[in-house]
């Protein structure tokens, strides 16, 4: 009696369905996510997926790829709005920043969130001797860290520390002449800011002020975050000389706290792309967190992201150029 012919249950076709349709599962939650951000204003929850624009943007934007090229044109045109839409916000990180002036002064600082755990304290050390920058912002440094950033002291004069056994210890290293140094808490917090008032070689005069504000783990981690970057604010148009600030501010350049800081301040984004800075690892789920923001009379001449550190943040270098006022 003869055998009946097996069958193959899936074919070549029935697996590429099957994997579409796990496929538009996912980007309908991507779709999900870009209209949850809208509401980050709103609740702190919401506001968690403001920063993750970059990867809604990128992920949609292969999927688009995806189902074109499988002729689901109108799934691809649905999700090529959403696309469209994170990738809106993405757009004034790539717009290029103002030429410096040739003979402006030029300003080099160094921002690095080094961990407070992180055992690997040579690197940091090293990559300063290295880059040799003008100003160093070091956060999350207990005492442990101090002493490991001794052989630093002769080459910078000007000190200021506030070492902490939590994540919120810092400490500020200038080369170049400073005056004003404080300690400052702005908010009820009490999370240390360094201030200093910079002396440039032609005279000129530029306010700092390196912080940490909390992270936007809780209502209460956003509410807290959001006093400081709003004492910042203030801060920065207070000031009668240009101002910087250089600090892990625990959010993106997409997050509306961010965008709040920059309408309400007399400061703007020195960084350029999206040019992430935490976590090191998982590298898909890294996200801008680290800033340097500046005074729009001050030129950047470089913002770059530096190496690993053992940290989980990677350190940021930005070079600023103060051109001369006029006479």
């Amino acid at each position: 009696m003869p055998q009946p012919t097996s069958r193959s249950r899936w074919s070549l076709r029935g697996f590429t369905d099957a994997a579409l349709w796990v496929g538009l599962f996912g980007a309908l939650g991507l779709c999900g996510f870009t209209v949850a951000a809208f509401a980050g204003d709103r609740h702190w929850l919401p506001e968690v997926t403001t920063h993750f624009r970059p990867h809604y943007g990128i992920l949609l934007s292969a999927c688009v790829i995806i189902y074109a090229i499988a002729s689901r044109c109108r799934v691809a045109a649905v999700l090529s709005v959403f696309a469209l839409i994170n990738i809106a916000f993405l757009v004034p990180r790539f717009v290029p920043h103002p030429v410096a002036p040739r003979e402006a002064t030029r300003l080099k600082l160094l921002l690095a969130n080094v961990h407070t755990d992180n055992l690997n304290r040579t690197a940091i050390v090293e990559l300063i001797q290295r880059e040799q920058p003008d100003v160093v912002a070091l956060l999350e440094i207990n005492d442990a860290w101090l002493a490991a950033l001794k052989p630093l002291t002769s080459s910078y004069p000007h000190i200021r520390s506030v070492p902490r056994s939590d994540n919120f210890g810092i400490v500020l290293l200038s080369r170049v002449p400073v005056s004003d140094l404080k300690t400052v808490y702005l908010t009820v917090a009490e999370l240390p800011s360094i201030r200093a008032t910079l002396t440039l070689a032609d005279r000129q005069q530029i306010s700092l002020l390196a912080t940490h504000p909390l992270p936007p783990g809780s209502a209460d981690g956003v509410l807290l975050r959001d006093q400081q970057l709003a004492a910042i604010a203030r801060w920065s148009i207070a000031e009668p000389h240009p101002t910087v600030v250089l600090g892990d501010l625990n959010c993106t350049p997409w997050s509306p706290a961010f965008r709040t800081l920059l309408k309400t301040s007399a400061l703007t984004d020195t960084g350029y792309g999206i040019a992430p800075t935490w976590p090191v690892k998982p590298w898909l789920l890294r996200v801008p967190l680290d800033h340097c923001l500046a005074s729009s009379t001050l030129f950047v001449s470089e913002h770059r992201i530096g190496p690993d550190i053992g940290s989980d943040h990677f350190p940021i270098i930005v070079t600023l150029a103060a051109p001369a006022p006029a006479p």
